[in-house]
């Protein structure tokens, strides 16, 4: 290993990167090098003058006094004091040009003889770029403890999640059945012809369709109303209402399930007595009775707009009162307000919204549907594949059949981010 520079070694090092950056009228580092220079050797008077050369007439004085301090006999020194004590006086307390501080310096660097002999070591600029050692303790350190703190999230992903999704990408191209799972050979693509050639596929994702066009737009709105009346100033005991309406949406599916089927139990439930017979609405018997079906699946949607609602409600929040103030001294009226501004200013919020209940829905959010056979025409595809699954026990179709939906799903989304840019309004894409 080569003999380790000196510190004058590497502070005229940097004093020539400093003049070097000022003749280019970076002054930002040109003053970053000559901190390092005076960092390294605070009694050389160069880096001073670099300093007072690209900073204020304030700054600048001081700058000056210290090179002064330092070799009393310096013409460059006490020249710019005098130049900056002359022009002090003229301006009286008014700002200065912002370019004089930079044509100063530049004219103070050209009219320097043979300040050092330039400096080219590899060395010397290895030391100075380098981090230093106590900085990059600390940053890998900060990256292990949130390596570690994440580790839980990260196993969870990749054993409950990733793991078993590119299970089922193999398995769909076998006929994987449950009852005999040593039994099965590779098919290639014969699972997703036949699902293709199954009429059932058409009639599960037409159900998808009518049960996404009944539930999105209730639990948006919804959503959006409950956000409005909860924003409200006047009202009393908000962040109670707020966390009562979001409760419901942390319930675990299994609870609400359990929950819902005491409900809506035709024998000893409150659906029937309560709600439908003094409606006029036939009695629930079944889920695919086509009286209370409508009924539940607008019950069941007010269940899960916890986190539409608290989205949106932020987003609400988030809009600058003097909005609000200037269209309230323009004559606008509440529900113009409503419309003209808080409405167009939200739609980023709305438009998450909707993703996430498109995706909750299509993913089969209607719980009352789980484990009933395939015989409703507002079934969705997930009750499909659950029936394919737990009624034929044909692992490899239910797989192909999971592959397809997922297709569709990301065909479903991208066209709705393609198309956001009509309807929702981003301000960092204003101009």
């Amino acid at each position: 290993m080569g003999r380790m520079p000196s510190d004058n070694t590497v502070a005229e090092y940097a004093i020539q990167r400093a003049l070097k950056e000022l003749r280019q009228g970076r002054k930002q580092s040109a003053r970053s090098w000559a901190l390092r220079a005076i960092s390294l050797q605070p009694d050389l008077e160069e880096p001073w003058l670099i300093m007072a050369a690209v900073a204020s007439p304030q700054a600048g004085i001081q700058f000056y006094q210290e090179a002064l301090r330092i070799n009393p006999a310096s013409q460059r020194a006490q020249q710019g004091l005098n130049d900056l004590h002359r022009q002090l006086q003229k301006t009286s307390g008014q700002n200065l040009n912002p370019r004089t501080s930079l044509l100063k310096s530049k004219a103070i660097v050209s009219t320097t003889p043979g300040l050092l002999p330039p400096i080219q070591s590899e060395q010397v600029r290895s030391i100075l770029m380098k981090k230093k050692p106590r900085q990059a303790t600390q940053l890998r350190y900060k990256h292990r403890w949130g390596l570690l703190l994440i580790a839980p999230w990260l196993i969870g992903l990749i054993l409950f999640k990733l793991a078993p999704i590119l299970a089922t990408f193999g398995i769909s191209f076998t006929d994987f059945f449950l009852l005999t799972p040593n039994e099965f050979k590779f098919v290639g693509l014969k699972n997703y012809i036949n699902l293709f050639q199954d009429p059932n596929l058409v009639t599960a994702f037409i159900g998808t369709f009518k049960l996404a066009l009944i539930v999105i737009p209730i639990q948006v709105i919804a959503a959006i109303l409950l956000a409005s009346l909860l924003n409200d100033e006047r009202l009393r005991m908000k962040n109670t209402l707020r966390v009562l309406f979001f409760l419901p949406s942390i319930i675990p599916s299994a609870a609400a399930l359990f929950m819902w089927q005491g409900f809506v139990n035709p024998r000893s439930g409150w659906l029937n007595p309560l709600i439908l017979n003094p409606l006029g609405l036939a009695k629930y018997v079944h889920f695919t009775s086509r009286g209370a079906t409508p009924s539940l699946m607008i019950l069941a949607t007010f269940w899960s707009i916890g986190p539409g609602f608290l989205i949106i409600l932020g987003a609400m929040q988030g809009i600058p009162t003097d909005v609000f103030e200037a269209a309230l001294v323009d004559g606008a009226t509440r529900l113009r307000r409503f419309f003209s501004i808080t409405l167009p200013l939200i739609t980023p919020a709305i438009f998450f919204t909707l993703i996430l209940n498109l995706t909750a829905i299509f993913g089969g959010a209607i719980l009352l549907d789980r484990g009933y056979n395939f015989n409703s025409n507002l079934s969705s595809v997930d009750t499909y594949l659950y029936f394919i699954l737990f009624n034929t026990f044909r692992l490899g179709s239910a797989a192909s059949l999971a592959w397809i939906f997922f297709i569709f799903m990301l065909v479903l989304v991208l066209v709705l981010f393609i198309t956001s840019k009509y309807w929702v309004y981003f301000p960092d894409q204003e101009n």
